[in-house]
């Protein structure tokens, strides 16, 4: 059996050589925690210290993008010492690669 896995995957490489290039594509992912808009003035006021109030409510499920394409609802988790997220809603993977690489 383990032939015929590796007999697929030489057929699909051979068809689809940029595939495993597009596969290694560094994406910038950027996870939103809120917004809010400010004034030039409250701007220039910020200092270490300051607090920012943004409009996302603390439980509120936070969005995911990777290259500007939402593409997930996730929630902040601790992980260790640093802060990660869990996705609670995905697309499917036809739309993000369809996304990832604007093919139709």
């Amino acid at each position: 059996m383990g032939n015929e896995i590796q007999k697929n995957k030489k057929t699909a490489d051979e068809k689809f050589p940029q595939i495993e290039k597009l596969m290694e594509m560094p994406v910038t992912a950027r996870l939103v925690l809120g917004e809010c808009e400010m004034e030039i003035e409250e701007i220039l006021r910020l200092g270490q210290g300051s607090i920012i109030e943004l409009d996302t409510m603390v439980e509120e499920t936070l969005k995911l993008y990777i290259n500007n394409e939402e593409i997930a609802k996730a929630s902040s988790v601790k992980v260790g010492e640093k802060i990660g997220m869990q996705i609670k809603q995905i697309s499917s993977t036809e739309k993000r690669l369809k996304d990832l690489t604007d093919l139709e």
